[in-house]
Order: structure tokens, then sequence, then C-alpha cells
């Protein structure tokens, strides 16, 4: 027979659980997933999230959506292309990510 948690107990879980994660990767993992997006969108142009993990290490992939949302809406150093391309994470099945451009790259297109 299992036993059912009760909202109290299960919320002091949940807060345990996410205080632990928070302890453990601190802000550095969001800076270094941030510097690995950065470098591939001024290398290439265009960045997905599929091209951040080819170089990313795997324990800090959950962190690439908050890094995009960072240096798109808080930075403005990447733009939404509109783009999408199908996922190449297993746990995404697939489905369609954004395509950003660098800043940098646009500005450089719009100067020449």
């Amino acid at each position: 027979m299992t036993q059912q948690l009760t909202e109290r107990d299960a919320a002091a879980i949940r807060d345990a659980t996410l205080e632990s994660l928070l302890d453990s990767t601190g802000p550095w993992n969001v800076d270094r997933v941030k510097e690995v997006v950065i470098a591939v969108a001024q290398e290439h142009g265009e960045v997905s999230a599929n091209d951040v993990r080819k170089v990313l290490e795997e324990h800090l992939h959950w962190l690439i959506g908050p890094a995009f949302n960072s240096l798109t809406h808080s930075r403005g150093m990447l733009v939404n292309t509109g783009d999408r391309v199908p996922s190449t994470s297993p746990a995404t099945k697939g489905h369609g990510i954004s395509v950003y451009r660098w800043v940098g790259a646009v500005t450089a297109a719009k100067a020449a």
C-alpha cells in the first residue's frame, strides 16, 4: 500500500529539491551556457538549441532555454528569426525549436 503525501509535505519536498538544484548548479552554470550560446552565435551567425547541445556539457542542457531567453529578451543580443528546426534532443521527440540570429550579424548585414 502506498502512502499519499499531503499537499504541505509535497510542497516541502518540492522546495527542498529546488533548493538543492540551485545550490548544486549556481549562477556560474547559467553564465557558462550563455558564453557557449554567444560563441556559437558569433561563429555561425545563427544558432539553435541543437547547435549549443553539440558543444555543451550534458548536465547543463537544461539551462539552454533560460540562456536563450536571457540573451533574447533581457540582453537583446539575439533575435528570433521566426524559423524553426526539428529538435535533435530525444526528450523533445523532434518538436520545432526556434532559430536565433546574433545581433552583431544583423548589424553587419545592414551596414553592408
